[in-house]
């Protein structure tokens, strides 16, 4: 009996673990992908800036 307790809960420490990491994961692509936006924006801006003061 106790090894099954001990089974179920190593499992569940184990499932959280693996969700909380999926969830960093997705965080930080989703971080990444805003920085990519803001800094194609800003190269954009940038050209934009360079191009109407030639």
């Amino acid at each position: 009996m106790f090894v099954i307790v001990a089974v179920v809960v190593v499992g569940v420490i184990f499932l959280c673990g693996a969700l909380l990491g999926v969830s960093v994961a997705q965080n930080q692509s989703a971080d990444r992908a805003r920085r990519n936006q803001r800094d194609r924006h800003i190269s954009a801006v940038r050209t934009e800036s360079l191009l109407s003061h030639s």
